[in-house]
């Protein structure tokens, strides 16, 4: 039997004027050079952690800052490919604020993901893009623009 379970995860939608803060990474599948996506920064609920809670550690631990201002936007629920795996998601969505100045200051920077002990491309986008269909965000339901 294979090991099938719902993920659940905690995503922070954070706006710098009309840009939001997102990670950058590409679609191997193809090739090395695979076409750019983007995705919400968060991660996953841990058992017995409310989603809230999971937004402000995962923000603490990929990017060493804290989260302010937190309010419910919306829920998503996803079934979706990746790395040849099917996936199931439920993703809570959260407005934020980043308390500290430094993210703001910057077009792109570096976080860092320790479970999986991967570097993080964080980078300021403008939200219509993806309501353009220019870019691809995940979770796709989302309209950041909103």
């Amino acid at each position: 039997m294979t090991d099938r379970h719902v993920r659940v995860s905690a995503r922070g939608v954070v706006r710098r004027g009309d840009e939001i803060l997102v990670a950058r990474e590409r679609d191997t599948t193809g090739g090395a050079d695979g076409d750019a996506f983007y995705y919400l920064l968060g991660g996953g609920v841990e058992f017995g952690e409310h989603s809230a809670e999971a937004l402000r550690r995962e923000f603490d631990e990929e990017l060493g800052v804290t989260v302010e201002n937190v309010s419910h936007l919306e829920t998503h629920e996803e079934v979706f490919d990746y790395d040849g795996r099917t996936e199931h998601e439920v993703a809570r969505l959260y407005e934020a604020d980043i308390a500290e100045s430094w993210p703001y200051e910057r077009d792109a920077f570096e976080g860092y993901e320790p479970d999986l002990d991967e570097r993080i491309e964080c980078v300021w986008k403008r939200a219509d893009a993806f309501a353009a269909d220019e870019e691809t965000l995940y979770p796709e339901a989302l309209d950041p623009s909103a």
